[in-house]
């Protein structure tokens, strides 16, 4: 975290602050779904640097998305609650593309949270058993590495109640940059059960 305060910061300081802050806000807040079966590293990599262009220049989408997955996330958990045990965490890892159909040993298509219960509830398939502790297992982020970003965006906004109390200026690039952060931690707030950075899926077979 950039630990870093002046009474009168130079420009290279207000350059510094808010690209790390930044940073802090977008990247290690992005949450991306499961890349697919066949998707290489490169493309992968394409994805997130997307989603990382997404959060600095359109935040309001990121926003959006992650809203909009977190209401999904928790219908899916609820309907499936009482018969599976799922939790929030079950229905982001569903949301998120964590379970594919496999057939003859081959992956087909990923199976969303209505048409795997849609599946389940015809027989097709039998539904698949994992623990909220294994999809967190799989999940490169913890409580730690989330609370980051948080802490980061609180050290910022310090330095510009202290510099405004101080009667000294803030830049529109400070203040664009509190904007792009606070909304990147809202989204953090919604996507906080969210597994981050799962590269493999939950094989679903047909019943036998």
């Amino acid at each position: 975290m950039y630990m870093h305060m002046k009474a009168d910061p130079t420009l290279w300081d207000i350059i510094s602050s808010c690209g790390l802050t930044l940073f802090a806000c977008t990247w290690t807040a992005i949450h991306p779904n499961i890349p697919g079966v066949n998707h290489g590293m490169v493309r992968i990599t394409f994805y997130r640097l997307c989603l990382m262009i997404m959060a600095l220049f359109a935040p309001e989408i990121m926003f959006t998305w992650a809203v909009s997955q977190f209401f999904l996330a928790q219908r899916a958990a609820k309907v499936c609650n009482d018969t599976f045990g799922w939790t929030l965490t079950h229905g982001f890892f569903a949301c998120m593309g964590g379970f594919v159909l496999y057939a003859d040993g081959e992956p087909k298509f990923t199976l969303k949270p209505d048409l795997l219960l849609d599946l389940v509830s015809k027989g097709s398939v039998e539904m698949p058993t994992i623990t909220e502790a294994e999809i967190k297992d799989r999940s490169k982020g913890d409580g730690i590495s989330k609370s980051v970003a948080i802490l980061q965006l609180v050290w910022f906004i310090i330095q510009l109640i202290t510099r405004h109390a101080q009667g000294l200026p803030v830049t529109l690039l400070e203040i664009d940059t509190l904007g792009v952060a606070a909304l990147a931690c809202i989204a953090y707030g919604f996507w906080w059960k969210k597994p981050k950075d799962i590269f493999g899926c939950k094989s679903v077979s047909n019943a036998v």
